[in-house]
């Protein structure tokens, strides 16, 4: 019989094995997970918790592309738990609950000491060097921040000031030498250097919310739609109080928005979305499916983006997958948009640290919106 369990709907029981219970049921976004769970008893033995945070730990240390990621853990909670993604071609919690069988009783005490160490499992040797310790699962292992150097700030206040002389001293021998050139310009009886020059302004990058300009080559610049439609593959959709600013790039069929802390850089018909951390990012892109865009070119698209595989939505047309590595969250979106004049496939990876997954699931989900709403205009 299904049930609910947390987050987790259409929750059945597949396998029980003495302390260990394998469930199966899906998420909050649709796509089918395996729950691995100690029993309420189990869960009160220290020896019985421990060999489950080592094994997951193991888990992580040995994934390889056959093994089903691990979406969440949590072992510290009064019943510990972890959960994988469900798919018939990968390996999933069951891989983890077989390893638990074989370094122990289902039930019953486990075995302490030096048989306990012997069996406790132990990440792959390194070919360079002795074996390192596997990583602990997420939930577990909280470090402390790192503390920032101080020397890049002392080098960085060092290099703005000799900067700053720089461009004091040669904005004076500029200003000096046009004066100059001015003085002779005027005895010589020819116009000045502005009435004969005329410079248009910069091709702005980002126009302001709602937006449509024309860029100087005549191509225009998209306007975000705040009628697109409310899809979510991740997270929640940026709010109306959110500080956000509209990403518009010249040529482009779609404009987007990302937090307006975010520096956007143009990459042809890509753009970067930099968190102000320096590392954190977003690369939205999209390219014109070539004729005839059936599924086989679809699906070789798609298997060019990373994490692998990409669960489907809308029969195909959407693409999601994430993974969550210690203080890591990764993410792939794909989206296919049939317009009036061609078929686009459009793209988000995503690639930041786990305490800014809040703030950049929004982009992916305006991106896939966006992208949406070509359609919705036909």
């Amino acid at each position: 019989m299904s049930r609910t369990v947390g987050p987790y709907k259409d929750v059945a029981t597949a396998r029980v094995e003495g302390a260990y219970e394998l469930c199966e049921g899906v998420d909050e976004t649709g796509r089918p997970v395996q729950i691995l769970t100690l029993g309420s008893t189990s869960s009160k033995d220290p020896a019985r918790r421990g060999l489950l945070s080592d094994t997951v730990a193991w888990a992580y240390a040995t994934a390889g592309p056959e093994d089903a990621p691990i979406l969440v853990a949590d072992l510290e909670a009064e019943q510990p738990y972890v959960v994988t993604l469900h798919d018939a071609r990968l390996r999933g919690a069951d891989r983890i609950m077989d390893r638990l069988l074989a370094l122990g009783p289902a039930t019953g005490p486990l075995p302490v000491g030096a048989a306990a160490a012997a069996a406790r499992p132990q990440a792959p040797a390194s070919p360079a060097g002795p074996p390192s310790a596997p990583p602990m699962s997420p939930p577990v292992m909280i470090t402390a921040p790192k503390r920032p150097s101080q020397l890049r700030p002392i080098l960085i206040g060092i290099a703005s000031v000799v900067g700053i002389v720089a461009l004091i001293v040669g904005g004076w021998i500029i200003w000096t030498t046009l004066a100059a050139d001015d003085g002779e310009d005027d005895s010589n009886g020819s116009q000045p250097a502005s009435q004969t020059t005329e410079t248009g302004p910069a091709e702005a990058e980002e126009a302001p919310d709602g937006a449509a300009e024309e860029g100087p080559d005549g191509q225009s610049k998209p306007e975000w739609q705040d009628d697109a439609p409310g899809l979510s593959v991740a997270g929640e959709l940026f709010g109306e109080d959110d500080d956000t600013r509209v990403v518009s790039l010249t040529g482009w069929p779609f404009a987007f928005r990302a937090p307006s802390d975010y520096e956007c850089a143009p990459e042809e018909q890509a753009a970067v979305c930099t968190a102000p951390d320096g590392e954190s990012s977003v690369e939205v892109a999209w390219t014109v499916c070539e004729d005839p865009c059936g599924d086989t070119t679809r699906e070789e698209l798609q298997e060019q983006l990373p994490y692998q595989p990409l669960q489907a939505y809308e029969n195909g047309d959407i693409g999601f997958s994430d993974r969550e590595p210690y203080g890591e969250w990764k993410a792939s979106l794909s989206v296919f948009v049939e317009t009036e004049d061609a078929v686009l496939h459009v793209t988000a990876v995503a690639n930041v640290s786990s305490d800014l997954a809040v703030e950049v699931q929004p982009i992916l989900n305006d991106v896939l919106n966006q992208a949406k709403s070509l359609e919705e205009e036909e």
